[in-house]
């Protein structure tokens, strides 16, 4: 697995598409308990699968998307400190 963070956005990728729903679901539950109800409007999650032309397999990727920096940067923190970002390559653009 690998993690790309750009801007205000982080994807993980390298899911099946089972995992990748899994993981969604135990990260609403999580951001549900951890940021104010009023900023829930303000966090996107995407489910993607992505495919190289060289074979027709998918890997699928799950990206979180903050409306804003600091926002984003809570997210980010909070996600880090509860392991949910480990054992991943990171790469910051």
């Amino acid at each position: 697995m690998s993690i790309i963070i750009a801007e205000t956005k982080v994807t993980i990728i390298g899911f099946t598409m089972s995992e990748a729903f899994e993981y969604v679901d135990t990260l609403w539950n999580f951001l549900r308990e951890n940021l104010p109800r009023e900023l829930w409007n303000d966090v996107t999650i995407e489910v993607s699968g992505i495919s190289g032309l060289n074979k027709l397999s998918f890997k699928w990727s799950v990206s979180i998307d903050a409306s804003n920096d600091l926002l984003f940067e809570e997210i980010l923190l909070s996600l880090t400190e509860n392991n949910f970002l480990t054992n991943k390559r990171v790469e910051i653009i």
